[in-house]
């Protein structure tokens, strides 16, 4: 034990070097030196699976279908992505909601007739809030059996009930130094990064996080990027 104790006063420990060979996407216990020169807006992704607070259900589906994503933000609106601006136009964030959520949702058939969500359609169930806390996510979750017809996806949900409407949240000016932190502090699995006037503008998750690496040669430290899987859960 005093041995290694020894050892770690010089060098990382051996699975610690193993991690970093293989560009395993682990967060350190601190973040990478020179962390403050890097800024969110380097950091986040840009291409959001969001959603708006009412939504199809064909949508919902085609998304779930789609990603692994453990939760999507929410805007007022989505328009699309104009030629000549940096971010896309996410509209302002009004919450996030959860994958586990929409596939309750899903599966009590909380759908409507109309885009206001007055008019129920046939299958609607009541729902509580014991329906969301007893569903246990899984991956290979099969949605056939949800029995959702093609009329139904022309059906609308509202999301906006069950929105968290105060998620973590970060300025694209925010360094990756206070990220990291919260990532750390929080245990989170992904924040969201919004502009002066509260519009999404991108999401960080801990795979972001772990692309930077700190990099030492002699006494001089640098930040390294490396690049890992594509998605965020």
């Amino acid at each position: 034990m005093i041995a290694k104790w020894i050892g770690d006063l010089f060098v990382e420990g051996l699975y610690d070097i193993h991690i970093e060979l293989a560009e395993v996407p682990i967060l350190g216990w601190d973040p990478p030196k020179m962390a403050r020169n890097i800024l969110s807006k380097d950091v986040m992704r840009k291409d959001v699976v969001a959603v708006e607070p009412r939504e199809k259900v064909g949508r919902i589906l085609e998304i779930l279908r789609a990603t692994v994503h453990h939760g999507f933000p929410v805007v007022n609106q989505i328009n699309p992505s104009k030629a000549n601006e940096a971010y896309p136009d996410y509209g302002h964030l009004k919450g996030l909601i959860l994958r586990s959520q929409l596939i309750t949702l899903l599966q009590k058939r909380v759908f409507y007739r109309d885009y206001d969500c007055t008019i129920t359609a046939e299958g609607w169930n009541h729902i509580e809030l014991s329906d969301f806390r007893d569903f246990y996510p899984r991956h290979d979750y099969s949605f056939s059996r949800l029995g959702i017809s093609e009329q139904d996806k022309n059906l609308w949900m509202d999301l906006q009930p069950y929105l968290h409407q105060h998620p973590h949240r970060v300025p694209l000016n925010a360094s990756l130094h206070s990220v990291y932190n919260l990532f750390r502090g929080l245990g989170l699995r992904y924040i969201v990064v919004v502009d002066d006037n509260n519009k999404l503008r991108g999401i960080i998750t801990r795979k972001d996080l772990a692309r930077f690496k700190e990099h030492r040669s002699k006494s001089q430290y640098s930040v390294r990027e490396l690049f890992v899987s594509d998605f965020y859960g």
